[in-house]
């Protein structure tokens, strides 16, 4: 069985779920393959997930289910302060 994450992703989210309640999922079945030097900007409404995939990736929350993969590593157990990523919120 081939390897399920794209060998050229950097930043790979793959089948990542989060759920705060248990029942409702705010992410659902989130998979995302970026390379090195893409830009992406997720636009939707309120309260469809982008700010929780971010903190997701950024490791302020967890995925309920799921990988989060850097450069091919898995970081879901990694705390933020060691993975080197940050974030800017919109409002303070």
């Amino acid at each position: 069985m081939a390897d399920s994450h794209t060998k050229d992703a950097f930043v790979e989210f793959d089948r990542v779920q989060k759920s705060y309640d248990g029942e409702n999922l705010v992410v659902k079945d989130l998979n995302l393959s970026l390379p090195k030097g893409e830009f992406l900007t997720m636009l939707g409404p309120s309260g469809s997930g982008k700010t929780t995939c971010l903190m997701m990736l950024a490791g302020f929350e967890t995925a309920t289910h799921g990988d989060i993969r850097l450069d091919g590593q898995p970081i879901n157990n990694i705390p933020p302060h060691k993975r080197g990523i940050g974030m800017v919120f919109q409002n303070y």
